[in-house]
């Protein structure tokens, strides 16, 4: 295993949001487990991938001391279902003005707008993507909807090109 780092030696977490056993809410932490399962990362000692759960508060806690943080959730952005987007903090105002908002399904203790709120208001200096999909299932289940599954390849992608390429 060689030991290159990615992105001019920033330190990088990866952290995928979800609850597993509540169908396609879980994707965030799906996509975390294939990343493990298939090394993506493994030869990156700058790249740190978590399982972050459902707790958005915790997010703040899982951010320190990194420079870049690339967050996977299930999210409504008013995009079709299984369709991944990609966004900025700096984004989720002019989202949510949109027609149907903004609405992540994993963090139930404070929506997304208002963990990266309390982000910025702490001065935490990290520059964050949010790589999601709009879920077509979320209730009680430990399986994704096959589109959602479908979906797995795409954000793994954009999960590779955040951390190594930019």
């Amino acid at each position: 295993m060689s030991n290159i780092t990615s992105a001019n030696n920033q330190i990088i977490k990866v952290i995928g949001f979800g609850n597993i056993m509540m169908g396609d809410d879980g994707i965030g932490v799906r996509v975390i487990e294939e990343i493990r399962k298939n090394a993506i990362f493994a030869d990156y000692k700058n790249i740190e991938v978590i399982d972050g759960g459902t707790s958005g508060v915790d997010l703040v806690f899982m951010i320190q001391q990194a420079d870049k943080a690339i967050i996977i959730d299930a999210i409504d952005a008013g995009q079709k279902t299984g369709q991944v987007i990609i966004f900025t903090p700096e984004n989720i105002k002019d989202i949510k003005k949109k027609k149907n908002g903004l609405k992540s399904f994993s963090l139930h203790d404070l929506d997304l707008a208002e963990v990266f709120e309390l982000i910025k208001t702490l001065n935490i200096p990290v520059k964050m993507n949010i790589v999601g999909v709009k879920p077509k299932f979320v209730g009680y289940s430990d399986k994704l909807s096959p589109e959602i599954e479908k979906a797995i390849p795409g954000l793994i992608s954009a999960v590779k090109e955040l951390a190594i390429c930019k």
